[in-house]
């Protein structure tokens, strides 16, 4: 007689488990994974060919013969001609001429440049425009640090009040009525 192979219990669950799993696997897995082709992408351009532009030369810029120094600029306003402000005018004036007035602060006026020079480059440090003009003063040179121009006396009067008490100076608002600049 032919001898029977006798398999456990255990091992025909597990081979009777994994058939079913396969055929579930086969049966599902066509459903969670599409094996259609993609969608094809039209790679054609429908951009227009770009226009036909004619190339423009530009010439170089040629130096100028002759160079204009600062001593040679006119100033529509002397700034040694500055006056006090008079407060009852016009914060936003306009001169007879119909030229705006501007307004400037005299932060300090200094025999000593080096005094001067600290107190432009401390203010500059702050955010403010600086200059400084030469100046006679009963024969003796002094230097005057001034802060602007602005054509807004407010703008002027919150400066004021800002390096007054940052700087600890008492400085004076002034306010230039310009002229025409004649060609010479």
């Amino acid at each position: 007689m032919k001898e029977r192979l006798s398999v456990s219990e255990g091992l025909k669950q597990r081979i009777a488990g994994t058939i079913v799993l396969g055929v579930l696997g086969i049966i599902f897995l066509p459903l969670l994974i599409d094996f259609a082709d993609p969608t094809k992408v039209d790679r054609s351009s429908k951009i227009p060919p770009a226009p036909k532009i004619k190339p423009v030369t530009i010439e170089k810029a040629k130096r100028p013969s002759t160079v204009t120094t600062q001593d040679n600029l006119q100033s529509p306003c002397h700034i040694s001609k500055l006056k006090p402000a008079n407060f009852e005018e016009d914060p936003y004036g306009v001169a007879a001429n119909n030229i705006p007035v501007t307004w400037y602060l005299q932060v300090g006026s200094f025999s000593d440049p080096e005094k001067s020079k600290e107190l432009k480059v401390s203010l500059r440090e702050a955010g403010f425009k600086v200059f400084s003009e030469q100046l006679s003063v009963a024969g003796e040179p002094r230097e005057r640090v001034l802060v602007g121009p602005k054509l807004d006396r407010q703008r002027v009067m919150d400066a004021k009040s800002k390096i007054d008490k940052e700087f600890g100076v008492d400085s004076d608002v002034l306010s230039c009525q310009p002229q025409e600049i004649e060609d010479s």
